[in-house]
């Protein structure tokens, strides 16, 4: 007997993509789901494009490490109440703090997905709690470094976001509704400033986000439209003061990943929209401080992502990119096909959780 309902967590816009297509797939071997996620960035809206119905509980605790820990402490009660009263057999989640402190209390099984091995405070308040945690095979040697017991990791030879990318047939529908023209855009999207493993690094500066001088070249010199995605409010308010209308900024979930395919660049400080766009063969930056193990992956397999540390200061070598992105195109779609959909292992690490 299968179980009757599966409780799926999404914190992030990644993590929403990655739910959706779970979720859809768990309904087709007829299990029966629940989806909670906060409200933050573009996350619900993902949800809402796919036509998944997610609780909305809670919200972004911000910079400050009091108002994270309110925050988490906060849609923990809530999630308790809500989880009490459909009573899920299962859970899963990008290690959500939250979801898997409650899931653990009740004495829910709790299968974690990540590929952030830098994500240290997060790490240490759910994997420890997980009875598996599916991951990408690239990861394996910083989990060990770590000290991470290994035993109970499921290991894919891929990335995550393979699962909505494989396959994927963009729209350029979404081009004609923004006013866009191929290859004639570059999609900017800025820095996690107020995420844990940025708050270090975010300090060396006052400023919203670090990439105005980026900004500056695109727009004013390359002469290129910026369709911009911010993270938090101060840097959309910050950006939009700035640039005024030369730049464009989303007011909803958009269908991104038609909206990367078409785009000249990417340039982002985090690393999910730089791999989706390698993907689909677009020139991709991720300017995020440390080693990204998926980042390192794809480079080597030949997708065009390029990783060059906010703090080398060093602009040029992101800008040449931009300007002679043409150069750096690539088809990639032998190599993707080689790439493992973790989707399969993630719904049978579910399904052996039976009654």
């Amino acid at each position: 007997m299968n179980f009757l309902l599966i409780w799926l967590e999404a914190l992030t816009p990644k993590q929403a993509l990655l739910m959706s297509k779970i979720a859809k797939l768990l309904i087709d071997s007829g299990f029966d789901i629940l989806v909670t996620t906060r409200k933050y960035d573009y996350t619900v809206g993902i949800f809402n494009i796919h036509n998944v119905p997610a609780h909305i509980i809670g919200e972004y605790g911000g910079g400050s490490l009091e108002g994270k820990l309110r925050s988490s402490l906060e849609r923990q009660i809530k999630l308790l109440n809500i989880v009490g009263v459909y009573k899920p057999d299962v859970h899963v989640s990008f290690t959500s703090p939250e979801s898997t402190r409650v899931a653990f209390g009740l004495k829910i099984p709790i299968v974690l997905l990540t590929d952030t091995p830098h994500s240290t405070p997060v790490n240490k308040l759910t994997i420890p709690l997980a009875e598996a945690v599916i991951t990408p095979i690239c990861t394996r040697n910083s989990w060990l470094k770590l000290g991470y017991n290994v035993d109970y990791f499921k290991f894919f030879d891929g990335i995550f976001e393979v699962a909505w990318i494989l396959g994927f047939k963009p729209n350029k529908v979404v081009l004609a509704n923004m006013n866009l023209k191929e290859y004639e855009y570059v999609i900017v999207r800025p820095e996690e400033k107020k995420a844990s493993y940025y708050m270090s690094y975010a300090n060396r500066y006052s400023e919203p986000t670090f990439f105005t001088a980026i900004l500056d070249y695109v727009i004013n010199e390359l002469n290129l439209k910026v369709v911009f995605f911010p993270r938090y409010r101060d840097q959309l308010v910050f950006v939009k003061d700035r640039y005024g209308d030369s730049v464009l900024i989303p007011k909803e979930s958009v269908d991104l990943q038609s909206l990367e395919a078409y785009a000249r660049a990417i340039v982002t400080g985090g690393s999910t929209i730089a791999v989706e766009g390698a993907l689909q063969g677009v020139p991709s930056v991720t300017l995020f401080p440390r080693r990204i193990e998926t980042v390192d992956y794809l480079k080597k397999l030949g997708f065009p992502i390029f990783h060059i540390p906010v703090f080398s200061m060093d602009f040029r070598q992101v800008l040449n990119i931009v300007e002679n992105a043409e150069q750096y195109r690539r088809n990639v779609h032998e190599i993707l096909k080689n790439l493992e959909n973790p989707l399969p292992l993630i719904i049978d690490e579910i399904s052996r959780y039976k009654r």
